[in-house]
């Protein structure tokens, strides 16, 4: 994106955390929304096409999910939510 601007918001919606990311880009067609998260593809010359991919997946491991909606010559909007963590976690 050359210009606007990116919002980003976090709030909570019944009981997942959102994190909720917001664009004035040049938007995605219909096509390529798609398919985002394929693995290999990519719309830029030099992506590989995993890292979206990866990031579903590390988000539907969490009991997540990533949702997109974008129009073309508007702008882009990306939703996560992640589940509350009911009990605490011991990291050890």
């Amino acid at each position: 994106m050359s210009k606007g601007t990116v919002k980003v918001t976090v709030e909570k919606r019944n009981e997942y955390g959102m994190v909720i990311i917001e664009d004035e880009g040049c938007g995605i067609d219909e096509q390529s929304l798609a398919r985002l998260g394929e693995p290999f593809y990519s719309t830029k010359q030099t992506g590989t096409g995993l890292g979206l991919m990866i990031s579903y997946r590390i988000i539907e491991q969490h009991q997540g999910h990533i949702s997109f909606a974008s129009k073309v010559g508007v702008g882009t909007k990306v939703e996560i939510a992640l589940p509350y963590i009911k009990e605490p976690v011991n990291i050890s």
